[in-house]
C-alpha cells in the first residue's frame, strides 16, 4: 500500500520509473517535464493513492485470511483494515515483534 522504494516517481507529474539515470551528485530528474525523481513511496503526511485504498479495502472485503505483519496498528486508514477483515470472518494472523491493538482481536499471534 506505500509504495516501492526500488521504484521512482517524479515529484511533479507523478510519472514512474523502474529506472532512472543519476549522474554524479546531482539528482536525478524527470525525462518528460524536468521534476526530481523522488522514491515512489508514501511519505508521513501524505495520502495513500485513492486507487491504492480502494484495492485494498475490496480485498479485505473478499479475504479469508488477513496477515497483519510488523505494524503498529496504528496509522489509518491501513490500521483499519485488519479489523474490517475480522469483521468479515476472514482469520487474523498478527506476526509481529510485540503485541499491538489488534493482537486481541488476532486469531493467532505469531
Amino acid at each position: 500500500m506505500h509504495g516501492n522504494i526500488q521504484k521512482v516517481k517524479c515529484s511533479i507529474c507523478n510519472k514512474q520509473f523502474d529506472e532512472w539515470v543519476q549522474l554524479g551528485e546531482e539528482v536525478p530528474v524527470c525525462i518528460d517535464c524536468g521534476g526530481i525523481l523522488r522514491p515512489d513511496v508514501v511519505w508521513l503526511g501524505e495520502s495513500l493513492p485513492r486507487s491504492v485504498l480502494e484495492k485494498a479495502i475490496a480485498a479485505t472485503r473478499g479475504c479469508e485470511v488477513f496477515f497483519s505483519i510488523g505494524t503498529s496498528g496504528m496509522v489509518q486508514p491501513a490500521a483499519s483494515l485488519a479489523f474490517a477483515a475480522k469483521n468479515n470472518k476472514a482469520l487474523l494472523v498478527e506476526v509481529n515483534i510485540d503485541p499491538t491493538p489488534l493482537t486481541e482481536k488476532a486469531d493467532n499471534f505469531l
